[in-house]
């Protein structure tokens, strides 16, 4: 799912009847002298913990992917860590940064803490060229199927300047060792982290936990010594096999838009699956690092084009002339639903809070989005469907 919201597209869960539901506040919010900031959630009942690590990432454009490269490498040591005690451990990408993650016993705390602790230790060179050649193949695959290059080409038009997080052709063959090195010392900084706490954990043991994760700090001397580079010297066009028309319009998104985003994106999805029409079509909601936007691919072969056509150019207005207050109620409650049973193991609230935060929310923020979609009124959606169709999308497309 590339460039996909990992936060937004996965919010499409009714409060009523679930235990603790809407719950997702930090019980406490600590703050280390240097850092990291941390938030601590004790609301879910369990016997298991999980730690969310996250550092914020920002890659100069010939750096692209180089901060993913640094996750894949650090997964397999924490992995290899983890089974000793039946954890789980992952390491990912978002478009703020660089996320660690692992959930287990809760008696196995400090153990946990050594999991990420190794997570994070500076990468080997050993492994550096078989985690980038299979960063290449998955960016080759992309740049041959129509989804793949039409996301990149609207996701550089709805967020111009920022690098994908999957790099590109020319950064990812140019990227070496010490260029990752560079950004791990620019990056990974107590200043620069903030850390997750799920589980019933005291506040002594959450402050000896983050400072105990070996996180350096301040910004480490040679840090930028690479330097910029370009982004695309030397990678060739690519060339898709295209058999239908493919389109795909992008909708920016204002800061708070979220919760009326959410439930017009699954709007539009369910109207266009029920319309019976002879072609391809879906709806998203993309994070992109700095913003958020809402975006539509459809695909027709020759003989359905111009219905495509016109019914993309239709659907706003049908979600504004169709939707109705029941329709936002149950929309809204299915996503709630989602969120809450996302959220009810340590694993989901520290991601989802996690993400909440990263995105500039808050510690607070995953709490907010539910009563968001609460409060959400057919006015609301109204006015930000006014507001989205008064300006054209942005829109690329591949013919056959």
């Amino acid at each position: 799912m590339p460039f996909v919201a990992h936060f937004l597209a996965l919010l499409v869960l009714p409060q009523s009847g679930i235990a603790g539901a809407g719950d997702f506040g930090a019980d406490e919010t600590l703050a280390l002298p240097g850092g990291p900031q941390v938030a601590v959630f004790r609301s879910i009942t369990s016997e298991a913990a999980s730690l969310r690590l996250s550092f914020a990432v920002r890659e100069q454009p010939g750096e692209a992917g180089a901060g993913r490269l640094l996750g894949l490498q650090a997964e397999d040591r924490m992995n290899s860590l983890a089974a000793r005690i039946g954890a789980r451990a992952e390491v990912h990408r978002t478009p703020q940064g660089l996320v660690y993650q692992v959930t287990g016993a809760r008696v196995d705390l400090d153990f946990l803490g050594w999991i990420i602790r190794a997570g994070i230790e500076p990468s080997s060179n050993q492994e550096f060229e078989s985690v980038r050649r299979l960063m290449q193949t998955e960016q080759d695959r992309r740049s041959e199927t129509p989804q793949g290059v039409l996301a990149t080409r609207i996701r550089t038009a709805l967020a111009p300047g920022v690098p994908s997080v999957f790099g590109t052709v020319g950064s990812l063959s140019r990227l070496d060792a010490s260029r990752t090195r560079a950004l791990w010392q620019r990056t990974h900084r107590r200043d620069n982290a903030r850390l997750v706490i799920v589980g019933d954990v005291s506040t002594e043991s959450a402050l000896a936990l983050a400072g105990d994760l070996g996180i350096p700090r301040g910004s480490v001397a040679g840090a930028s010594e690479a330097g910029p580079l370009s982004e695309e010297t030397g990678s060739p066009e690519p060339s898709p096999e295209v058999i239908r028309y493919w389109v795909v319009e992008g909708h920016p998104l204002q800061p708070g838009d979220e919760a009326k985003a959410l439930v017009v994106a699954r709007f539009l999805a369910e109207h266009v699956r029920a319309s019976d029409s002879d072609f391809e079509a879906g709806v998203e909601i993309w994070d992109l690092g700095e913003s958020r936007a809402m975006v539509v691919t459809a695909a027709a072969y020759p003989r359905s084009r111009s219905v495509m056509e016109e019914r993309l150019g239709q659907l706003l207005q049908d979600a504004s002339d169709l939707i109705t207050e029941d329709e936002i109620a149950r929309l809204a409650a299915e996503l709630r639903t989602e969120i809450i049973m996302s959220g009810r193991t340590p694993w989901g609230l520290a991601e989802l809070a996690g993400q909440a935060w990263d995105a500039g929310n808050g510690p607070e923020g995953l709490s907010n989005l539910v009563s968001s979609l609460h409060a959400l009124t057919l006015a609301d959606v109204q006015a930000f469907l006014d507001t989205t169709m008064a300006t054209p999308p942005l829109r690329e497309e591949l013919r056959p």
